[in-house]
């Protein structure tokens, strides 16, 4: 399970705000009492737990303290994580940040952040988990004990080993650990040994994860760490299966499950079943796999869990292939593919739900702030209005008819006033809602225009393919099958199968082109370095000018700049290939002519130009927006421009302007000398210690 050890270090943050809680409107011992309320009913099922959390939110209403409710809403949606309602938790803990934000405690974000990775990573959404776990990191420190710090490094580390980045994963589990001996906690220096045996476990060094495991295991049999003992023997039967040693990786696997059915974890017994079940089919004992496979099947549609029913399934087809039964072993990978498009519909459906909820809770916020204002301003002038009325009563009858003209015209401007800030209120509102349909629907529907042939041709493949198989099976059944139509079958099903994997490839590689959208995604480890040398050594190198006659000439000054190299090397092919697919066509002397200039002692300024047909006034404003292109349905999908601007504009935090130009397309680049390092915002639960 994706969620495995995330609840003993969240309940314990959580134990640790509660001391926090200034706003409390009852004792705390009563509210400690309502959290065991709480945990006892979630300990029967997950379900429970979250209707006593809306029992006592209903019943206690405004009895609890501000603080206590944001901590009932952080349960309540843990307990929906736990039950696969993760929609319903987003939005749960979309409420508890509203509330949040008028607390002033230090850490109070830290476990809505916690929660949310902790969604996320449920769904394998690592990048939104990664992003909770980096806000959660940021929050930790405010908590005040270093061991928060240092979790939340382990967390961001078992995401990154999830990401398949094993040198991050490596480096955040090693700080664990150290952090783990510094403070002479035994139970940490375990999991980060158990942890970076893992890593090498996935990096295909046996010998060094089975001497990890064997002594994260020894750690804790000495301390009596039962729960996570179990873990370690678990993690010892993978590396002995990829040893091919069976004997005793069926032990370990057996003793993690006999361990995880005793402690009533009935689905963590799941990933060793499956496990021993791949393990006993490389021994070519596939009846006893296909026992195992049945359990865990039966378990993964009791608790709707997505991930392991997957994993079995396809085992299961696996083993009904070695067993002969070619009907069972279609009937199961039919079943894994709906169980797949429904998987990856709900992640889809998740992520969706996380993006509004997020512009709704910002929306909210901004409300607020701006309710607040006007009560600031409505108590301004009351008091003002006070004074001025303390004034008139004590100054001549003269004075007061001159005052109360003047109340009277203050009066009128301030109904002006508020009336104009209404009608502009409408229509700063009008016009966010307009801007942001038309990015919607430009990224949208230029997705959809890209993807709808290649994804529309592997339907169609499919669909024809699922017909000759029926009418294959239905020939097969009624004896009526030969040689000839088999082999008609056999030649038919690979020129289906070669169109579907073309257009899978094809839409898989629109999928990566489109990623290129997000900057972030891209940020590497800054260097420094001399750009001008750095320009002519790279740009010589761009594929797309070794077989082209195009003159090159890269000139100015030279400036050393702290930056990160491949992304400029990234930006700087961009713009050769848009020079050569839409500016050189009919161009027969093609020029492109790069120059440096040092702006100031912070920025440096690059001229990009060439000689082609350059680029139109009207249509210099939308260059930079995704899937704008000229050549639609050429090849071109309108990401170029909108990569380079992401990558200066919000990786390195410079700018980029299209230039009016005599001749040809110019850009110009106004990149800062050194860019100061900022890694994607994200955020942690004490994700899986394990």
């Amino acid at each position: 399970m994706l969620i495995k050890g995330f609840l003993l270090p969240f309940l314990c943050a959580l134990t640790l705000l509660l001391s926090f809680l200034a706003h409390a409107a009852i004792p705390d011992d009563e509210f400690q009492a309502l959290r065991g309320e709480m945990s006892a009913a979630s300990n029967k099922s997950p379900l429970d737990g979250i209707a006593k959390a809306d029992e006592i939110l209903n019943r206690l209403g405004n009895e609890l303290g501000l603080g206590q409710r944001v901590r009932v809403l952080y349960l309540k949606s843990w307990y929906q994580i736990n039950a696969d309602r993760i929609e319903a938790a987003l939005k749960t803990l979309a409420d508890a940040r509203l509330l949040a934000k008028d607390i002033s405690e230090p850490g109070i974000l830290y476990s809505y952040y916690s929660i949310s990775a902790s969604a996320f990573a449920n769904l394998e959404l690592y990048e939104l988990a990664l992003e909770n776990h980096l806000n959660a990191y940021k929050e930790a420190p405010l908590l005040g004990r270093p061991q928060f710090i240092h979790q939340t490094e382990n967390n961001i580390g078992h995401i990154y080993m999830k990401l398949g980045l094993l040198e991050q994963a490596e480096d955040y589990f090693q700080r664990f650990y150290d952090s783990a001996v510094e403070l002479e906690l035994t139970t940490q220096q375990a999991v980060a040994m158990n942890n970076l045996g893992e890593v090498a476990y996935f990096r295909g060094d046996l010998s060094k994860a089975l001497e990890l495991h064997n002594a994260a295991l020894k750690i804790r049999q000495d301390n009596n760490l039962t729960y996570h003992e179990t873990w370690s023997l678990y993690n010892l039967g993978r590396v002995y299966a990829s040893k091919e040693d069976f004997e005793p990786a069926r032990q370990f696997f057996r003793q993690a499950i006999t361990r995880w059915t005793n402690q009533g974890a009935e689905s963590k017994t799941l990933e060793p079943k499956l496990a021993l079940a791949e393990t006993l089919l490389m021994e070519a004992r596939p009846q006893e796999a296909n026992e195992l496979i049945e359990q865990v099947i039966k378990v993964a549609e009791q608790q709707n869990l997505f991930i392991p029913l997957q994993a079995a399934l396809l085992a299961k087809s696996n083993v009904k292939r070695k067993l002969g039964d070619v009907n069972g072993a279609l009937a199961a990978q039919d079943k894994y593919n709906r169980i797949s498009a429904a998987y990856s519909e709900k992640r889809s459906s998740v992520g969706l739900t996380y993006m509004l909820s997020q512009t709704e809770l910002r929306t909210n916020e901004m409300a607020l702030r701006q309710l607040q204002q006007e009560h600031e301003l409505s108590l301004t002038v009351a008091a003002a209005e006070r004074r001025q009325a303390l004034v008139i009563f004590i100054s001549a009858f003269v004075i007061i008819g001159i005052s109360l003209f003047f109340l009277y015209r203050l009066a009128r401007r301030k109904q002006q006033l508020q009336e104009l800030l209404s009608k502009l209120e409408v229509t700063q509102s009008k016009l966010v809602e307009s801007e942001k349909m038309r990015a919607m629907t430009t990224l949208v529907s230029g997705m959809a225009h890209q993807l709808n042939t290649p994804l529309g041709l592997v339907i169609t493949a499919n669909s024809t393919l699922s017909d000759l198989v029926t009418n294959l099976s239905k020939q097969f059944s009624d004896k009526k099958l030969t040689q000839s139509k088999l082999a008609h079958f056999m030649g038919k099903a690979l020129e289906l199968l070669e169109l579907s994997q073309g257009n899978s490839q094809k839409a898989a590689n629109l999928i990566q082109r489109f990623k290129m959208m997000s900057a972030k995604l891209q940020i590497t480890e800054l260097a420094e370095f001399e750009l001008l040398e750095f320009l002519r050594e790279k740009v010589a190198g761009i594929d797309a000018l070794k077989h082209r006659e195009i003159g090159v000439d890269i000139s100015g000054r030279s400036v050393r700049v702290t930056n990160y190299a491949p992304v400029i090397e990234k930006v700087f092919t961009q713009l050769v290939e848009n020079s050569i697919k839409h500016g050189f066509a009919n161009t027969k002397a093609p020029q492109i002519d790069i120059e440096i200039e040092n702006a100031d002692d912070s920025q440096v300024i690059i001229h990009y130009k060439d000689n082609g047909v350059g680029i139109p006034q009207e249509k210099r404003r939308q260059v930079f927006d995704p899937f704008y292109t000229t050549r639609m349905g050429e090849g071109s999908l309108g990401l170029g421009l909108n990569v380079i601007y992401n990558s200066i504009v919000h990786l390195m935090h410079g700018h980029v302007e299209c230039m009016v130009d005599a001749q040809g397309a110019h850009f110009v680049l106004f990149i800062p000398k050194i860019v100061k390092h900022s890694e994607p915002s994200t955020e942690s639960i004490q994700i899986a210690t394990e």
